[in-house]
């Protein structure tokens, strides 16, 4: 059985995570190609699994180029997500594939698509015959947005590898005191993302308890200099640090650096931000918009302990008092919830029996 998966191959940890599972089907006897559109042509065998990348272009050439690898291959069957999914679902159907499937990761909220892209984007799903949604906040959009039938949606979370990758990255970038609160927030500087709470958030705690704190942001994007402005309004911005962008390998060093990790995104389908935290066993505050929330079995874990209302300063104010008084949720909490939620063992078994299954 042939499977081609579309994804940009690249350093990040979603590609990673793409390649992981294309390992782990080549390991039960399936014959799987991964295919990017880049900066130049490359065909190399990498421990069983067939890359391929091809020149990126314009619109139509993008697309004669993944009509051809379909062509070319014939695979059983195909999955594509971001800008590989039109052009797959279309050449997929016409060349007759026999599972035709995408992986859907954005929220219209998000994304705020325009209604001409929203009746385009329905047309090419209508195609595919099985649609994988990143959580439950993805699925309510496929079927109430996109009109795809709950059937043919499958819901499927994500696993990380950061945890095993090269973590010789730059310390120097974080002060580190014991007396001091390390606090990351992670993320594209875009409102969406919300970072304006935090220092909201932290600015009332400096008042209430002390200044004995360093917030960290680790990103880019447009709202930098209005997060540099709020935080100098504020009478914080001697205890705030602008990172911009990281290496997979600092992103590492990083999380581990920091005593909490607060994320507080007005809308995630997922979050893969989050269960990178988790995965190493860094205490996390997390908005409850997060569609990764929606996996975790509320029997075992008690998400409230750690989640808060992304538009409530009180609530974020509330989960971050207990690390100014030394009650911070233990590190092993977290790695539980990963391990027994998120894990490569756990979600693999998921994923296979979605993509091989016959139905």
């Amino acid at each position: 059985m042939k499977i081609l998966i579309l994804y940009t191959h690249n350093r990040g940890f979603l590609s990673n995570f793409f390649f992981d599972l294309s390992l782990k089907l080549s390991n039960e006897g399936l014959q799987v190609f991964n295919f990017s559109l880049k900066y130049k042509s490359l065909r190399e065998k990498k421990e069983g699994v067939t890359l391929i990348e091809e020149p990126k272009g314009g619109y139509l050439f993008n697309y004669r180029k993944i009509y051809k690898i379909i062509l070319e291959i014939k695979p059983d069957i195909v999955l594509s997500n971001f800008s590989y999914v039109n052009p797959s679902l279309l050449f997929g159907s016409i060349l007759g594939v026999k599972k035709n499937m995408v992986w859907f990761h954005s929220l219209n909220n998000q994304t705020k698509p325009r209604k001409s892209q929203i009746f385009i984007k329905k047309q090419f799903l209508k195609l595919a015959d099985i649609v994988i949604a990143n959580s439950s906040l993805t699925k309510k959009d496929l079927f109430e947005i996109y009109k795809i039938p709950k059937s043919r949606i499958k819901i499927l979370p994500f696993w990380t590898n950061i945890f095993s990758g090269d973590t010789i990255g730059n310390t120097n970038k974080y002060k580190k005191n014991l007396d001091e609160i390390n606090i990351g927030c992670p993320g594209k500087l875009t409102n969406n993302k919300n970072q304006q709470i935090v220092i909201k958030a932290l600015s009332e705690l400096k008042e209430e308890f002390s200044d004995n704190f360093n917030l960290y942001f680790a990103g880019k994007g447009e709202d930098l200099n209005l997060l540099n402005r709020l935080s100098e309004n504020n009478k914080i911005s001697d205890k705030v640090s602008f990172l911009g962008h990281l290496s997979p390998e600092d992103m590492v060093r990083f999380y581990e650096a920091m005593d909490v990790i607060i994320l507080p995104s007005l809308d995630e389908a997922f979050g893969l931000v989050f269960i990178e935290t988790i995965s190493l066993g860094v205490p996390v505050i997390v908005s409850s918009k997060f569609g990764a929330l929606t996996f975790i079995d509320n029997s075992d874990f008690d998400i409230t302990k750690f989640t808060f209302n992304p538009k409530s300063i009180k609530e974020l104010k509330s989960k971050i008092k207990p690390y100014f008084e030394n009650k911070k949720q233990p590190k092993k909490y977290f790695q539980e919830i990963y391990e027994k939620t998120f894990s490569e063992e756990v979600v693999y078994e998921l994923v296979k029996n979605v993509i091989v299954s016959k139905k």
